[in-house]
C-alpha cells in the first residue's frame, strides 16, 4: 500500500449502514455506525439539499462535522459511521448554525465513542464469546 493510501473498506459497508437504526438521534442529525475489522475509522455524510439548499451551507456543515470527528478521536477507532442531517437548525446566521451543529456533533461522537468503549473493554481485544461474528454485518460468520 502506498504512503497516504487508505485500506479498502469491505463491500457493502454503506448499504449496511443505511439499513441500521440510528445509534444516536439528535435534534438535527442521526448517527449510525458499524464496527470494522481494523482502524482507521471512516465517516460518511448525507447532508441533503432539501434540508440545506445552498451548497455553501452544506459544505460548511461537512467541514464542521469532519472537525468534530477528528477532535473526538473517532478516526482512530475501527468504526464506519454514517451521519445524516434530518432537520435545519434554527439559527441566526452561519456562525450560529456552525456553533449549534458543532455542539450537537460533539455530543453525538462522544456518545458513539463511549458506547464503543463499553462494548469492548480495553485489553479484551480479540476475546470472543465462542461464536464467530462478521463485524460489518453483525451476523454469524460463515452463513
Amino acid at each position: 500500500m502506498a504512503l497516504g493510501e487508505r485500506p479498502r473498506l469491505p463491500r457493502g459497508v454503506v448499504a449496511t449502514l443505511l439499513r441500521t437504526r440510528p445509534g444516536v438521534r439528535g435534534q438535527h442529525f442521526n448517527l449510525q455506525w458499524r464496527v470494522l475489522e481494523a482502524s482507521p475509522g471512516v465517516l460518511f455524510m448525507a447532508i441533503p439539499k432539501r434540508v440545506l439548499a445552498r451548497a455553501v451551507d452544506r459544505n460548511a456543515v461537512r467541514r464542521v462535522a469532519r472537525e468534530a470527528w477528528r477532535s473526538a478521536g473517532a478516526g482512530g477507532l475501527p468504526v464506519a459511521a454514517m451521519l445524516r442531517m434530518t432537520a435545519l437548525p434554527a439559527a441566526r446566521g452561519a456562525r450560529h448554525r456552525k456553533a449549534l451543529v458543532r455542539a450537537e456533533l460533539d455530543r453525538a461522537f462522544r456518545t458513539m465513542a463511549s458506547r464503543l468503549a463499553q462494548r469492548q473493554p480495553e485489553g479484551a481485544a480479540g476475546v470472543s464469546s465462542g461464536h464467530a461474528v462478521d463485524r460489518v454485518t453483525g451476523r454469524p460468520a460463515g452463513r
